[in-house]
């Protein structure tokens, strides 16, 4: 049995078949194949560069919304490139941000993120930011 298709409805069929498949693949890639898995990965990709409080309030927000759970990720592991401390982590994703809140919400990040430096509380890595706000 011979199957015969016009040029036109095969096209149409991998069109459908194309945005079926982006559709299918698209929370993978949301959801931390290519971008981040939880509140302070988000927080680390998109507080970079935050120059007031309000938009540091927005990106926490836009971050909450995805990741609802701000408790310490459970699953980290240290990446193969970039940042391998709290402190490299702290100084590549808070240099050019001039927001306070930002730079709070960026040190938290590095805090979690990086547990390997486990020995200091969370307060000692906001002590520095908090001294400039004197």
């Amino acid at each position: 049995m011979k199957l015969s298709y016009s040029r036109k409805t095969l096209s149409a069929l991998l069109i459908s078949l194309t945005s079926q498949m982006i559709m299918l693949t698209a929370p993978v890639v949301e959801a931390g194949m290519l971008g981040a898995n939880n509140y302070w990965e988000c927080i680390l990709d998109d507080m970079q560069g935050v120059k007031n409080d309000a938009a540091a309030n927005a990106v926490s927000m836009a971050c909450l919304a995805k990741f609802p759970d701000t408790s310490e990720p459970t699953d980290v592991s240290t990446p193969l490139f970039g940042a391998q401390t709290r402190t490299e982590c702290f100084a590549s994703y808070g240099k050019e941000a001039t927001s306070f809140s930002a730079l709070q919400q960026i040190r938290m990040a590095c805090h979690f993120i990086y547990p390997e430096e486990a020995d200091h509380s969370a307060g000692d890595y906001l002590d520095p930011i908090l001294d400039l706000a004197e």
